[in-house]
């Protein structure tokens, strides 16, 4: 699986449209929900996710990438695929893989596209009602829109991956809108009204419904986190911050309007399926003592969101462990974030695209004391050392770092 990474990023639908073919099309065989956006994209997948399992649907759920453990890009109803019901389906998949790489290599299909082939096969197998799956990268063009969803959502648009998606957020925004087809129910909780308004043109082109998550009569409490709506009443949600809330206004919103579509669901499952939502890796606290929260905040966006959330928790220092990929805009990520620190401990990512801990430390030396480490683990444990009461440690940055650390905490630190 990992040696197709080398392929790289090639967008586009006709590869994996021919591989799936093989296979007799199981993207077919249930309905699917699109989720596309900069940030968010995980959190508004997990609440629809949950609300339509309260509601009695057999529900798959694609994300990528994983955080601790490879199975959890393919679950069902809450439950992780197991590594061999993984490796059955890697078995038939990898003959049809080496075949195309001997007669026409041009047609190898790329990791993900492979990735959500077996997603497909696993969920047709499976017998799931409906699968709700994350978007790659884009939308347009990305492997998971060869389905016929019947939703779609896009949550926020920032600058992420402008070197394959276009230099504008408007220029983003069209690919993201790639996923709005034909009589689709589409929510977004975008806030730049010009991109809400080219949305909403789009909509109106493909005979799909609009709805903005937002536009709204609500209200979003604090300590703890509620958001109170008319005919729900008070709502407990998951996290600590208005964004978090805003995603569950969004995962509301599309599932409000799937009774169009043909789903049965009542308010009393849509609130129960947000209540119990975990959002893994969003402002998460594994630890009280020593008081450890792990967000991914991989890109400008989300670094502001995380920076927005802090300011409403009270500690006593802030001591940061993070560490990213050398792709992102770090730079832009540490003028965010670095003025919140009392300590730096930066560590580095298990992946090839990792950036090396002793350059970006350097990016830290105006904000606060930093020290360098190779791996993250070593970073936290350094910060464990330096923790006292009424300090947070906030692990943060690469994906990957936090899938690192949580692996190799267990059994030290929770």
């Amino acid at each position: 699986m990992y040696s197709l990474q080398r392929m790289g990023v090639k967008l586009g639908l006709d590869k994996i449209r021919d591989f799936l073919a093989n296979f007799d099309d199981p993207h077919k065989d249930f309905e699917s929900i699109l989720v596309a956006g900069t940030n968010g994209k995980g959190s508004v997948c997990s609440m629809i996710s949950n609300i339509l399992e309260e509601a009695g649907y057999r529900t798959g759920i694609y994300i990528s990438p994983h955080q601790t453990y490879f199975e959890e890009r393919i679950s069902i109803d809450g439950k992780n695929i197991s590594q061999d019901e993984l490796w059955e389906l890697i078995d038939i998949v990898d003959p049809v893989v080496k075949k195309i790489e001997r007669e026409d290599v041009e047609m190898r299909p790329s990791f993900f596209e492979v990735l959500t082939t077996l997603a497909f096969l696993y969920f047709s197998q499976q017998d799931v009602d409906v699968a709700i799956l994350e978007v790659g990268m884009g939308g347009r063009l990305d492997a998971t829109n060869v389905v016929n969803n019947c939703a779609s959502v896009v949550t926020t648009i920032g600058m992420d991956h402008s070197k394959y998606l276009g230099d504008t957020k408007l220029k983003i925004a069209g690919e993201k809108a790639g996923i709005i087809k034909e009589g689709n129910h589409f929510v977004t909780e975008e806030k730049e009204e010009q991109l809400r308004e080219y949305f909403k043109e789009i909509c109106e082109e493909r005979g799909a419904d609009y709805t903005y998550a937002l536009d709204r009569d609500y209200e979003i409490k604090k300590h703890p986190l509620r958001l109170s709506l008319p005919s729900y009443g008070d709502i407990n949600v998951p996290g600590f911050t208005g964004w978090q809330a805003e995603n569950a206004l969004t995962a509301l919103a599309l599932v409000e309007g799937l009774g169009s579509k043909g789903f049965k669901v009542s308010k009393d499952e849509i609130v129960k399926g947000i209540e119990k939502t975990r959002l893994v890796g969003r402002m998460d606290v594994v630890s009280e003592e020593p008081w450890i929260m792990m967000d991914s905040a991989h890109n400008i966006l989300g670094m502001q969101a995380l920076v927005n959330g802090l300011n409403e928790i009270y500690y006593e220092r802030l001591l940061l462990v993070i560490g990213v990929l050398e792709d992102k805009d770090h730079e832009s990520m540490v003028d965010i974030i670095g003025p919140k620190c009392d300590m730096a401990f930066v560590g580095e990512p298990k992946s090839e695209r990792r950036m090396e801990s002793n350059k970006l430390s350097e990016e830290f030396t105006d904000h606060c004391p930093v020290k360098s480490f190779k791996k993250g683990i070593d970073a936290l444990m350094d910060a464990v050392e330096e923790w006292k009461k009424g300090d947070l440690i906030l692990v943060t940055g690469s994906i990957y770092l936090l899938g690192d650390v949580r692996k190799d905490g267990q059994g030290k630190l929770w």
